[in-house]
């Protein structure tokens, strides 16, 4: 795989978290590697561009998952800052 090719599969795994998914439903979508996928989340968490929305069974293999979203506006609240208001 060359570099511009894994910078498409990237931004299409970007992109396709918009919506809250499991690294296996983006695998699937997309038609890549979940291991490469897995990489990605890592990529943009290191760059705080994704969230866990919620942890529920995946609809593909009925095993507990994280539901990821790159949308800021689903992303959870921070209770850290408000710890002692």
């Amino acid at each position: 795989m060359d570099s511009k090719e894994k910078r498409s599969q990237k931004t299409r795994a970007f992109e396709c978290f918009k919506t809250p998914k499991t690294r296996l439903q983006v695998a699937f979508e997309l038609n890549i590697l979940r291991g490469n996928v897995c990489y990605y989340v890592d990529d943009f968490r290191r760059l705080e561009t994704i969230a866990v929305v919620k942890k529920d069974r995946d609809p593909l293999t009925g095993h507990k998952a994280e539901y990821l979203t790159t949308d800021t506006a689903l992303f959870p609240e921070d209770n850290q800052t408000r710890l002692f208001d």
